[in-house]
């Protein structure tokens, strides 16, 4: 069934009103809990733990960020001694750019990447210490509102990005683009919001490539 919001808006005006009154006398809920615990993310691989007593279960925590990781996704022999000596991942060894982002180079096609706010250090993870519970959805009021202002503000370094991106065009001539019929003739248009908008839509800035991270 669809979401009644979602199917009015396909009706006409009118049928609206006795519509709302009809859903006011009407129980709205949800079978699945809004919130629910999902399996803990770690190691480069991004998956939780393995079946415990196979030898692909073995893990080592990080000494700088405190991450677990799969010995033989990280390339750590099992032979090494954890407690002898201290281990750092290839994303703590690597130095970060100037965006925040390390680097997992080797025995990857591709590099991956993670930020430094998202090492586990920085989200309440102690050196021993087991993964932290994630959840679908902030579990707690204070959560939403944190989630919410984290999300307006990497909204608003993406705005600032793509504008950058689309400022660098104009400065490097893209005057094709960005050219506007005025009173005395072409005019070379400012870099606003609605200019950015339409370089996305033109497919002259890819919004993808840009990221939101400050």
């Amino acid at each position: 069934m669809s979401k009644p919001d979602k199917l009015l808006r396909s009706r006409p005006l009118k049928e609206v009103k006795a519509a709302i009154l009809k859903l006011k006398r009407v129980v709205l809920f949800h079978p699945e809990p809004i919130v629910v615990e999902r399996t803990a993310k770690m190691c480069i691989c991004r998956k939780g733990e393995r079946k415990r007593g196979s030898k692909s279960a073995r893990m080592t925590q990080c000494d700088e960020c405190y991450e677990w990781f799969h010995n033989d996704c990280a390339g750590i022999p099992d032979e090494l001694d954890v407690n002898a000596v201290e281990w750092h991942c290839e994303w703590c060894q690597d130095e970060p750019d100037r965006e925040g982002y390390q680097r997992w180079k080797t025995g990857r096609k591709r590099p991956k990447k993670r930020h430094l706010r998202d090492r586990p250090r920085e989200k309440g993870v102690e050196l021993g210490g087991d993964v932290p519970r994630q959840y679908s959805a902030p579990p707690s009021w204070e959560g939403k509102v944190a989630e919410i202002k984290e999300m307006a503000r990497r909204a608003a370094v993406k705005k600032r990005k793509l504008k950058e991106v689309a400022q660098q065009l104009v400065d490097e001539g893209g005057h094709h683009v960005v050219d506007a019929e005025g009173m005395a003739g072409l005019e070379l248009r400012a870099v606003d919001d609605g200019l950015v908008d339409e370089m996305v839509g033109a497919g002259v800035i890819d919004p993808d490539k840009v990221n939101d991270e400050d």
